[in-house]
């Protein structure tokens, strides 16, 4: 009886704050950006601590209490960042990999984001692309006024700016995919992070350093290239998207292998930790060199090479 009121007296702290983080993050803009990413924590904590049953029971309470909080517009925000927080710490409790919690939280934040996307669209009639697309057309008019009146603008730029927009339009998935697996290693990180230091045993990830890519990638990549150069794609159609999405994740993970091996070297040469952070900035301006860096990098073994100098 007394593990059993534990249970219910810590569920119900939880609960309640799930409820304030969430209404914090909903009545207060600037402190919402922060306590956003940390609404998961409490479902997070509760599942490191008990059985899966009653963790999805606090999960399911905490949503219902959302409705009370804000209203019927902040059920869904609660759904996702509640189912968040269940898979995150099942994952965790049930010793899966730091990888394998990605990747489950990844596609949890998909999925729930593809059905609250098509909810908004067949219930409220809002389309957020179509929103953020009307947006874009707002500001070319805005910018096309503004340099109109400095001079004129070049003969093709109306052209140049449909182009652009028509790129844009079609490498929605791959952009969505993108900053959804950030924003799960953003969510893992940090609350992972706080569950530790509270005491709970969590999986870590390997120096990010350590990142390889297998050799396929590059295989992959060099087949969409060469598809892309002697098969041209018409836009609109649906090679054309495929090949479009394709480049754009695939470029993204050879950026990151690109960063993750100027920190190896940095570590390997024993330069002081701060470097990583500059190296870090002019990675990301030289973005193109970065990321033919990572290419070499995954289909070559250049880090042997820097061992064996090392070893000399």
């Amino acid at each position: 009886m007394q593990d059993n009121a534990r249970k219910v007296t810590y569920g119900a702290m939880m609960i309640a704050l799930f409820a304030v983080l969430l209404a914090v993050s909903l009545y207060a803009p600037i402190l919402g950006n922060v306590t956003m990413f940390f609404i998961p924590l409490p479902i997070i904590l509760y599942r490191l601590r008990y059985d899966r049953a009653s963790s999805l029971l606090v999960t399911t309470t905490g949503i219902m209490l959302s409705l009370l909080v804000g209203g019927i517009v902040l059920v869904p925000f609660a759904f996702i960042h509640g189912l968040l927080g269940f898979v995150v710490g099942d994952t965790v409790q049930t010793n899966k990999t730091k990888l394998y919690t990605l990747m489950a939280t990844g596609l949890t934040l998909l999925v729930t984001g593809i059905l609250m996307y098509a909810a908004a669209v067949l219930v409220f009639g809002f389309n957020a692309i179509d929103e953020l697309f009307k947006m874009i057309d707002e500001a070319r008019e805005q910018v096309t006024s503004f340099m109109g009146t400095l001079g004129g603008l070049p003969d093709n730029y109306d052209k140049l700016m449909d182009t652009q927009i028509e790129f844009y339009q079609t490498a929605i998935p791959s952009l969505f995919i993108i900053t959804i697996f950030v924003l799960s290693f953003i969510y893992i990180t940090l609350n992972l992070e706080v569950a530790s230091r509270l005491g709970n045993k969590v999986q870590k990830f390997p120096p990010f350093r350590e990142m390889k890519l297998p050799v396929m990638t590059v295989i992959v990549y060099g087949i969409v290239l060469l598809l892309s150069l002697f098969v041209p794609a018409e836009p609109g159609t649906n090679y054309y998207l495929i090949t479009i999405n394709a480049t754009m994740i695939l470029r993204f993970l050879f950026l990151l292998q690109g960063i993750s091996f100027v920190h190896y070297f940095i570590y390997e040469m024993k330069v002081p930790k701060v470097m990583s952070v500059v190296a870090t900035i002019f990675a990301l301006l030289l973005s193109p060199i970065t990321t033919m860096l990572g290419i070499l990098d995954a289909g070559m073994n250049i880090r042997a090479w820097i061992r064996k100098d090392k070893l000399k």
